[in-house]
């Protein structure tokens, strides 16, 4: 149900973004900006409608409607399939693994892992996670004031760390830093937009051959020499271990090592850049207000005294956590989801033909007038246990429905002791003339990264 917005907030903040425009440009100029950054080249509409379709023809419907979401995401999932551009984009990352497997073959591969990712499993990383990033703050601060340090850059390097040190048994199987920049160069890769992504239907790109990164072999070779090694050796109780040895309860399927090497694969691209793009703009409000910086140090004082963040601090961090929550409403990494209708139906009013791209544009839900009080301003405490929650529908940072991110319980519990611990041993400062701006291409990443000065704390 929408709720009425709330009077302004005393000293309320409104960090810069692209926000609803008061007057639509033409068309031409909004299609034109797109594939610089694609929500710069959304209307008024698709922040206030229930749907919008573009007036050009062969154009997704963009739906915005809770109930329309729900039908696209859960109640009639099946009707409505990734699609052939999502594949075509995301196949070079994951392969035939659990993003891009069709429903068959998605739904065993999901029942076989799923075990690996339980909250009683990933707990008790907690640990490795708060010394990974105790000791990035060593790094940035040797020489007692650290100026300039690209944190776009620094967290896709902690959070990869991370991915080794806790999924892959440290990392012993890989040369860490060339594995690191190979990650990069492939990410920006397959991240790089064309033409016929914006203006081809769904159909063209499956006649189209598979996209394939010239980055992409190397790190797959690497991963299957890997997984050659650990077959028959000791066990570690790592993701690989668990991966290893997982099994489908009904079919007793297990992965072989093409689909082990393609999930891997796709577990630590998306384990590492996505955490990473979150807790870069995670400091980027905490920086830019100091109160909440505030509050996330006493939060941490109380709750972990000076010892270093572990598996029982973690949900007891609750403000640390709203703060996260608030900063994936703001700048969710994945700002869009598509679909393909596989049958001609209605949604939202609108009629759709079958073949048909249906979009979730996830930023323009996440800013939406009557679903969100003052929806352009950073106020975490929207995500308080006292606060009434958001509609499940209008909220959508990890997805929904079956295809829900598996992942979503270990990254924000990455992610909330990341931040705990960096906020309570540094101040964080934005490079003076630096304009913060969101571009949203494969994901939604702060424009020139975020130059930040860090100071430790005593």
């Amino acid at each position: 149900m929408p709720t009425p917005d709330l009077a302004p907030v005393e000293e309320a903040f409104v960090p810069n973004a692209f926000i609803a425009p008061a007057i639509d440009p033409p068309f031409w100029l909004l299609a034109a900006r797109s594939p610089s950054s694609q929500i710069e080249g959304w209307p008024r509409a698709m922040f206030e409608a229930d749907a919008y379709r573009p007036p050009f023809p062969g154009m997704p419907l963009f739906i915005m409607q809770p109930e329309a979401i729900r039908t696209v995401l859960l109640d009639a999932a099946e009707d409505f399939p990734q699609g052939d551009l999502f594949k075509r984009m995301m196949r070079p990352a994951w392969g035939n693994g659990l993003l891009t497997a069709d429903d068959r073959n998605w739904r065993w591969q999901r029942r076989a892992a799923s075990p690996a990712f339980r909250p009683t499993e990933i707990v008790g990383l907690a640990p490795l996670i708060s010394r990974v990033a105790e000791a990035a703050v060593e790094r940035w601060t040797e020489t007692g004031r650290a100026d300039r340090i690209d944190m776009a850059s620094e967290m896709a390097r902690l959070t990869f760390d991370i991915i080794l040190d806790t999924m892959l048994s440290r990392g012993e199987d890989f040369d860490r830093a060339a594995m690191r920049a190979r990650m990069q160069a492939f990410f920006s890769d397959i991240g790089r937009m064309r033409l016929s992504y914006f203006l081809a239907p769904d159909a063209y790109h499956a006649s189209r051959p598979e996209t394939r990164s010239a980055q992409r072999q190397p790190l797959v070779d690497a991963i299957r020499l890997m997984i050659a090694r650990r077959r028959g050796a000791a066990r570690r109780s790592d993701l690989v271990d668990l991966l290893l040895h997982a099994r489908d309860p009904e079919t007793g399927l297990g992965l072989d090592d093409d689909l082990l090497a393609d999930n891997l694969l796709g577990f630590i691209l998306a384990g590492h850049e996505t955490t990473a793009i979150a807790l870069t703009w995670a400091l980027y409000l905490v920086a830019a207000h100091p109160r909440t910086a505030a509050r996330i140090r006493d939060e941490v004082a109380q709750v972990a005294g000076t010892d270093s963040i572990g598996a029982a601090h973690v949900d007891r961090l609750v403000f640390t956590r709203q703060v996260l929550s608030e900063t994936l409403r703001l700048y969710p990494p994945a700002f869009l989801i598509t679909r393909v209708s596989r049958k001609t139906t209605e949604l939202a009013g609108v009629s759709v033909k079958a073949g048909s791209r249906i979009n979730i544009p996830v930023y323009a839900l996440h800013r939406r007038r009557g679903y969100w009080p003052n929806p352009d301003t950073f106020e975490p405490d929207r995500f308080s246990p006292s606060a009434e929650p958001p509609d499940r529908y209008v909220y959508l940072p990890f997805g929904g429905g079956p295809r829900i991110c598996l992942g979503a319980v270990f990254a924000m519990m990455e992610a909330v002791t990341v931040l705990a611990s960096l906020v309570r041993s540094a101040d964080f400062t934005v490079t003076p003339g630096h304009r913060v701006w969101p571009v949203a291409k494969l994901a939604l990443r702060p424009a020139g990264g975020l130059p930040m000065s860090v100071v430790r704390r005593d």
